[in-house]
């Protein structure tokens, strides 16, 4: 009797460790990420970029933590040593080059955390001293950014179009523009002024008035916009390297009597819920966007790596999609995502692992979009 009830005893015992020893292997195997988000918290922008990766992080099983610096690029670099320091360090971080800051991160994290950077590029002189991920620094695997200077150049093209086809401003031969850039220090804000540059070099009839800088801040931009109205007041576009400074300007412009979408057209940048709604009721003209999303693509990028499917094939660089958002395709926008509810997307058909033979990542917004099409 002894003998069967010790034999059982060891059994349960047996099932029990077994069942331990399989759960610490799968937690084990659950890896961990780190994001350090450069923007302050409820920062419409950097939120989207926190929220729409987390999201993901869900559906691929992993480890996600974001943490902010608060437009603090010091903050940033902080951030990165405590966790680096810390008793369970990350096994990857995602960074930011905010006002250059990622060298020191790249010079100080250890080989074991493996790093993804995203949003903007690398200065001509990081560039000659890190070159690409991987070459200099081997735990750099992979690099994901917007094409920001294509992104200036469509939202100049769109408000150049919205007045062109305005009949009341269709006469005028000479149209004034403003610009409103982000930082001086941003790579991103430089390179979508580049975009607008570019444009403008394709009509000759549209004068850049003045090109301002109001730091990303909804605020400052009507400030300014206010001021500037008045000495330019026969200004019929506003050029904004993001939303927020886009709606500040609106503000701005209907303060001095101006009517948005009809004598005066302003193009954005990030596809806010308030730019959106502005560009349905026609105040606004554009928002480019999309970029916000790249989290979720380096996401599935660290989903694949870990899993031993390197990305090497296809590059260490990766551009994120920018997508124009106009009156023509808002409302199928705002239909599948005007609550912002990220969940509802299936983030593993983006996966190569999860999709095997697909040869390439696919990120584009149509992409997205076709997993809600109706049957």
């Amino acid at each position: 009797m002894m003998i069967k009830l010790s034999n059982k005893i060891f059994l349960f015992l047996t099932i029990v460790i077994s069942s331990f020893s399989v759960a610490s292997y799968s937690q084990a195997e659950k890896p961990s990420v780190l994001f350090i988000n450069p923007g302050k918290t409820g920062e419409v922008f950097w939120d989207m970029v926190s929220n729409f990766m987390m999201a993901a992080a869900h559906d691929l099983n992993l480890d996600a933590k974001v943490v902010y610096a608060e437009r603090d690029h010091l903050k940033m670099i902080d951030l990165a040593k405590e966790a680096v320091q810390s008793d369970s360090p990350p096994n990857y971080m995602i960074l930011v080059n905010e006002k250059l800051a990622a060298g020191r991160m790249l010079d100080e994290i250890p080989p074991s955390i493996k790093i993804v950077l995203l949003n903007n590029t690398l200065s001509v002189e990081q560039i000659n001293r890190y070159g690409k991920p991987r070459q200099t620094v081997p735990n750099w695997i992979a690099h994901i950014y917007p094409n920001h200077e294509k992104a200036g150049y469509d939202i100049a093209q769109s408000i150049i179009s919205a007045q062109q086809s305005s009949k009341q401003l269709k006469s005028i031969k000479k149209i004034g523009l403003l610009a409103i850039g982000g930082s001086r220090a941003t790579t991103a804000s430089s390179l979508r002024l580049s975009g607008l540059q570019r444009a403008l070099r394709e009509y000759p009839n549209v004068e850049l008035q003045q090109t301002i800088h109001s730091q990303w801040r909804r605020d400052k931009a009507e400030s300014q916009i206010y001021g500037l109205i008045r000495r330019w007041p026969d200004t019929q576009l506003i050029w904004a390297a993001n939303d927020p400074m886009a709606l500040g300007a609106i503000d701005a412009v209907i303060k001095r009597n101006k009517r948005p979408g009809e004598n005066i057209f302003v193009g954005g940048l990030n596809w806010s819920t308030e730019a959106l709604e502005k560009i349905v009721n026609g105040t606004m003209v554009t928002s480019i966007g999309g970029h916000f999303m790249q989290g979720a693509w380096a996401m599935v990028l660290i989903h694949d790596y870990h899993k031993g499917l390197d990305f090497e094939d296809l590059g260490f660089e990766f551009t994120a999609p920018m997508t124009v958002i106009d009156q023509t395709n808002v409302a199928r926008y705002l239909e599948i995502f005007g609550d912002q509810n990220w969940d509802k997307i299936d983030f593993k058909k983006f996966s190569r692992w999860e999709n095997k033979p697909q040869k390439i990542y696919q990120f584009q917004l149509t992409k997205i979009l076709n997993q809600f099409r109706k049957q």
